[in-house]
């Protein structure tokens, strides 16, 4: 009797702690579940909850027993939903996200499976504030391509999104579609005052501001810089950060006046700026104020301030990390050296500005070679995703056939079976001995599919490991374009080097004949070798272009000296460098 008794106990426990489970993440199968244009924003109450109760016992057993749930119910739609949450969850409370980079290119795969477009959008927005600088821009720009084709109106964040890749275009010195993304951000109209930040508004117009600064248009960007001002009153209520701001946007005005030179109406509205950037502790602002003053001051022929101030702007340029600034401030204070006859001092700091121009001008060309591989990796996928889909919808299409057709010779020989009963049999064991060879087509097919899938991962693999190897590239900042293009090609065929030499004609048409004016009977590895050394590639990306090993580099570039008969202090990368700018 007790026995039963624990028994009805027992399973009357575990019957409400189901119930007790499912009650916790119904919600969650209820939203996710929607698939029209409305899943967003009921998604997003569930995500806003994260970041209002901040109660990481209830986060994880959400997810604890959305994992569970989904073993029992697979459900593509409802594992993507469920790493989303996941991946917020983990930026919210500060986890590690290395692990959930992997989830989130999954959840791609899932939304790219399901042809959800609207789930991709909020997808690729969130993967691209966490899977690094090259692919923040392109993930940005895939969302809004998606929103902007379904309708703004069902996302929330638009704005934020259109200022985030306005921000990363302005920083690519892509000026002109920056300012698009931009005026996008300000005409964007907010329907969403729950998860709207005024601030992001000021932040646009500095981006503006800045860009039109970058591009010589000085009143349009005197228009934007006065407008921030305008508006930092109604964007915060923070003092401190108001004043900063107020400061930034006189301190812009003020350099704008400076490349006018209009000095002596530029000098109060800098003061201003630094100290207001002095009084946040802000070091960026602090740098650039000290940096638009030694302008002041050098222009003014007063000298020593100008030293003190752009020593100023070095030491917190510095501190700060910012390359440009230390540029300006590393270049400014040499000047001042050079003038006053100290040779030492002034070499000195020439010194640190070629190297601060050189990692700066490494750097970008660094971010914009990841974003292009970025870019490729992207298109693999979809298109791997694409092929994938329409190899299982032959697949489905060969098997649905298969089985019509099963069905109707079995409909057939029934009609028949009365008639030609001996018959039947033989027939009967012909489809069985078809069936069996269709279900091993179909198990072949398979398998087929399987491997395809895994040649793609291990692709995806081989091209997250070359990103990993590229070096920096010191590419001409008016042939950037042009270069991009040639260094998407790899030079392992004959034709592969004839689209490659075309593409090189364009932006250096008398290389090659120079070249040849040099080596009459030059032979096609030899201009091979000599382009790719033009343009700055260091040995192991030649060997990685040529498809060669290190070695072979090595003594291909001897003969090429040789054939050259340069003298031993000159270097045939320097020769070939320099080729273009020597008399014929």
């Amino acid at each position: 009797m007790k026995f039963i008794f624990s028994l009805v106990l027992l399973l009357v426990c575990e019957c409400f702690g189901v119930r007790a489970q499912q009650s916790l993440i119904k919600p969650f199968i209820e939203a996710w579940k929607v698939i029209d244009t409305s899943q967003s924003s009921r998604a997003q109450v569930l995500y806003d909850s994260l970041h209002r109760k901040k109660d990481t016992a209830h986060y994880l057993q959400v997810i604890g027993q959305l994992s569970q749930y989904l073993q029992g119910h697979p459900d593509k739609r409802l594992e993507a939903r469920s790493i989303v949450y996941q991946t917020l969850g983990a930026l919210e409370f500060n986890y590690p996200t290395d692990h959930y980079i992997g989830l989130m290119q999954k959840a791609m795969r899932l939304a790219g499976e399901l042809e959800d477009d609207q789930l991709a959008a909020e997808i690729y927005s969130l993967y691209a504030g966490m899977a690094g600088p090259e692919n923040y821009l392109l993930y940005n720009l895939k969302a809004i391509e998606l929103q902007k084709r379904i309708g703004l109106e069902h996302f929330f964040y638009v704005y934020t999104r259109l200022f985030d890749v306005s921000r990363a275009l302005y920083l690519n010195q892509d000026y002109r579609r920056s300012i698009t993304y931009g005026l996008d951000c300000l005409n964007t109209k907010i329907t969403d005052r729950n998860h709207y930040d005024p601030m992001v508004y000021v932040y646009q117009l500095d981006i503006l501001g800045a860009c039109y600064k970058r591009l010589g248009q000085y009143d349009s960007a005197a228009y934007y810089y006065e407008n921030l001002i305008r508006h930092i009153p109604s964007a915060t209520t923070d003092d401190r950060k108001k004043e900063l701001w107020l400061g930034i946007g006189k301190g812009n005005l003020g350099h704008i006046k400076v490349l006018q030179g209009k000095y002596e109406e530029a000098f109060p509205l800098v003061a201003s700026y630094l100290k207001s950037s002095v009084d946040y502790g802000d070091q960026l602002n602090i740098a650039m104020a000290q940096n638009y003053l030694g302008s002041i001051y050098y222009n003014r022929k007063q000298y020593t301030p100008a030293l003190a101030a752009w020593r100023q702007a070095y030491y917190w340029s510095c501190a700060s990390g910012s390359l440009e600034n230390s540029v300006q401030a590393a270049q400014g204070i040499a000047g001042i050296f050079r003038l006053t006859g100290q040779t030492d001092s002034a070499f000195h700091y020439f010194e640190l500005y070629h190297r601060h121009k050189d990692s700066l001008t490494g750097t970008l060309s660094q971010l914009q070679l990841s974003v292009m591989k970025a870019r490729i990796a992207f298109d693999e996928l979809h298109t791997s995703l694409s092929k994938s889909q329409a190899a299982l919808q032959k697949e489905r299409t060969t098997r649905n056939v298969i089985i019509a057709g099963i069905f109707l010779t079995a409909f057939i020989i029934l009609l028949l079976y009365n008639r030609r009963r001996l018959k039947q049999k033989y027939t009967l064991q012909q489809i069985r001995q078809q069936q069996q060879q269709t279900e091993q087509e179909i198990k072949i097919a398979r398998e087929q599919i399987t491997g395809f899938t895994n040649h793609i991962i291990e692709k995806n693999s081989l091209i997250e490991t070359l990103e990993a190897q590229l070096n920096n590239l010191d590419q001409q900042q008016n042939q950037q374009a042009i270069q991009a293009n040639l260094q998407e090609y790899t030079l392992l065929t004959d034709t592969e080097w004839e689209k490659f030499k075309v593409e090189f004609a364009k932006a250096y048409p008398d290389f090659l004949t120079r070249l040849r004016q040099r080596i009459a009977q030059v032979t096609p590895a030899e201009e091979r070798l000599a382009t790719l050394l033009f343009l700055q590639l260091n040995t192991f990306q030649i060997a990685s272009a040529l498809g060669i090993g290190r070695e072979s580099v090595q003594r291909s570039k001897r003969r090429l000296k040789q054939r050259l008969q340069l003298p031993d202090p000159v270097t045939v990368e320097e020769y070939l460098f320099n080729l273009l700018s020597t008399n014929p």
